[in-house]
């Protein structure tokens, strides 16, 4: 648990240093904002190295993808949202806050909820499906957050507001609705590709390609959302707040999907439980 720890640590220091960059702007110098700016993006590498080494490590360990506990997901889960951040958004301070925010949040959920034993694979886990099912699927996720977040800004700035560069919020004049459309439709088709793997490896470990499991169900009606989302995005004269609130909704089903699906009772001896 140690470099798990060490890990939280990074991210909420890093969410730290935003927040205090966000409040203190207005007294801070240029270079003193650059500097904290790029502490907090090294934290966030820092902590998604060592979420990598506790991956290879259980890896090793076990033998097998380290994704099969809850905890494992939550930090692969940690992994993909800071490296969708640290590729696409590092030029926005306030999207660094909020990703260090939000990993620092679900890896506290983690520890609370952690399952480090290791256990034997059940057979209908090993199968080739399951390696390309998570990533594509976590790939997804990562990128809808980044969707979840502009979304939110986009509904604070409305319009694409004109803004000072250099100003508190870290970003100039920058098109949130772009943004919120182009990581959909990325996280769109990881969650296609997510399905489609997911109903071929049912095939292969259960005979059947749908088993109306509570998280299937929950994971086609996110993928329904974020469908409705690119189909209403073509409608004219459609508000561009109105898609900025499918994407917000679109991300707390996919969260519901990934740990609210987990306390429902049909869930408890669900295909897809995380091992205990």
């Amino acid at each position: 648990m140690t470099l798990y720890t060490s890990m939280f640590s990074c991210y909420a220091m890093s969410a730290l240093l935003g927040l205090a960059m966000l409040l203190l702007h207005p007294k801070l110098s240029v270079p003193v904002r650059q500097g904290v700016a790029a502490a907090s993006q090294f934290l966030i590498l820092v902590g998604l190295t060592l979420g990598v080494v506790i991956l290879g490590a259980a890896w090793l360990s076990t033998g097998h993808p380290p994704f099969q506990t809850l905890f494992q997901s939550i930090v692969f889960f940690s992994v993909t949202t800071a490296l969708v951040f640290l590729v696409v958004g590092r030029q926005v301070p306030v999207i660094g806050l909020a990703t260090a925010g939000f990993i620092s949040l679900i890896l506290l959920y983690g520890f609370v909820r952690r399952d480090l034993e290791a256990v034997e694979i059940p057979p209908a886990l090993q199968s080739a499906w399951f390696v390309p099912h998570v990533v594509v699927y976590f790939l997804g996720y990562a990128a809808l957050f980044l969707s979840f977040v502009t979304a939110i800004l986009e509904l604070v700035f409305p319009g694409g507001r004109h803004l000072a560069h250099g100003n508190r919020w870290g970003f100039d004049n920058l098109d949130f609705h772009r943004w919120t459309y182009l990581a959909i439709l990325f996280g769109f088709v990881m969650l296609s590709l997510g399905l489609i793997f997911g109903a071929y490896w049912a095939k292969y470990a259960w005979g059947d390609w749908w088993s109306w499991d509570p998280k299937e169900n929950w994971a086609l009606i996110s993928w329904l959302v974020y469908a409705a989302y690119l189909h209403l995005r073509r409608v004219p004269g459609m508000s561009p707040n109105a898609l900025a609130w499918t994407a917000i909704l679109g991300f707390l089903a996919v969260m519901f999907t990934y740990l609210g699906v987990n306390y429902l009772p049909a869930a408890q001896q669900a295909l897809h439980s995380y091992a205990r």
